[in-house]
């Protein structure tokens, strides 16, 4: 006979202790004591959803699920400054997605990193809730006393939920100054791509390639990942090319479109992206390997094939600002096989792979 025990009746480790004395909470959409990044729209809609608002009759008309993945939080961030001695949020949920293989904390949960400045940050906790549920309350910290000195708070939103509501939570007589000054400038690098890039299937949010590469390089990184659903559509290309500020733009979408679509639509969708940073590095990431590559020669070979035209698009295009990146290379060099969760999605491991080979890649092209 099967039986089902709570682990926290098991290993108190996992227990999460409630704060419960007086909280203060601040809601990004009505308070300018904490700042909303990643999340292009959010100052003009005051919603977490990755599109604007303006789209929301066109994105239906796009064939398969685009308009309900724009309203999962990939990339979101929320950043301030605080000596507070608690810390916690209480979220609501209006989707979430359910898939055994990715871990609910990185489906819907928000991890916590504290830091002085954005790249010196380190992981601190993630918040754990019953996932049966649309609402959960999670407290990260509730010491004895205030910090000495107000340090920066960065809270990952979610990679496959869509949050109707978050509160943060803090002391009532704490400090508190929202982050205006995460990144030295307004750059931005937007990421346009699949499940892969959506962050599928990071153990938390913060561990999603983009957001790792954010820290990595001091730049705000948007992230157009639209799990199944990368197919290279002009609408979204429209939508992309009117961000201000970007500084390059990425494309890493073969891996969601068969290769007739690809090649119906690369050219396209680059040349609207043009049309509004006529100069401004875009780069073409093929697939990264995936488990058929080591065991079938047949599908090896069609790899080849489409990875030979993307890099003889980039070649023959006459643009110097365009570059391409082999996506064989991207997990690294050793225990290829060893970085993904079912041959496809990369685990943590996969996405720092990835992160480190794009790191130098990047920089070196953004001068």
């Amino acid at each position: 006979m099967s039986k089902t025990i709570d682990i926290k009746k098991v290993d108190s480790n996992f227990i999460n202790e409630e704060a419960k004395e007086d909280i203060l909470y601040i809601d990004p959409k009505n308070s300018d004591l904490v700042k909303i990044y990643g999340l292009n729209w959010f100052n003009e809609d005051k919603r977490y959803h990755r599109l604007s608002k303006s789209l929301d009759e066109v994105l239906p008309e796009l064939e398969g699920s685009v308009d309900v993945l724009a309203g999962n939080s990939t990339g979101g961030m929320i950043a301030f400054y605080s000596n507070t001695n608690v810390l916690k949020i209480k979220v609501k949920l209006s989707f979430k997605f359910h898939m055994g293989h990715m871990p609910y904390t990185g489906q819907a949960g928000f991890d916590l990193y504290i830091g002085k400045t954005y790249q010196d940050m380190k992981f601190y906790r993630t918040s754990n809730f019953d996932f049966s549920k649309m609402e959960y309350e999670f407290t990260y910290f509730n010491h004895d006393k205030l910090f000495d000195e107000n340090k920066l708070f960065v809270l990952n939103f979610p990679l496959y939920a869509t949050v109707e509501e978050v509160l943060v939570g803090i002391n009532p007589i704490s400090n508190i100054t929202p982050c205006i000054d995460l990144f030295n400038n307004n750059d931005k690098i937007v990421f346009y791509g699949t499940s892969i890039t959506q962050g599928g299937c990071a153990s938390r949010p913060g561990m999603s390639y983009t957001q790792i590469l954010s820290r990595m390089l001091g730049i705000e990184c948007l992230n157009y990942g639209f799990s199944g659903n990368g197919k290279g559509h002009i609408e979204i290309a429209e939508a992309l090319s009117s961000i201000k500020d970007v500084k390059m733009f990425v494309l890493d979408y073969e891996a969601n479109a068969t290769f007739d679509r690809l090649k119906a639509t690369l050219d396209n969708f680059v040349k609207c992206l043009r049309k509004s940073y006529p100069n401004v590095p875009i780069v073409i990431i093929s697939k990264i390997p995936m488990y058929l590559e080591f065991h079938d020669d047949a599908y090896k070979a069609n790899e080849k094939k489409v990875r030979s035209y993307q890099k003889n698009y980039v070649k023959n295009a006459n643009d110097a600002n365009l570059y391409y990146i082999d996506g064989a290379k991207v997990l690294g060099k050793t225990n290829v096989s060893e970085k993904t969760v079912d041959g496809c999605h990369p685990t943590d491991y996969g996405f720092i792979s990835m992160a480190e080979y794009l790191y130098p890649i990047i920089k070196k092209i953004l001068g």
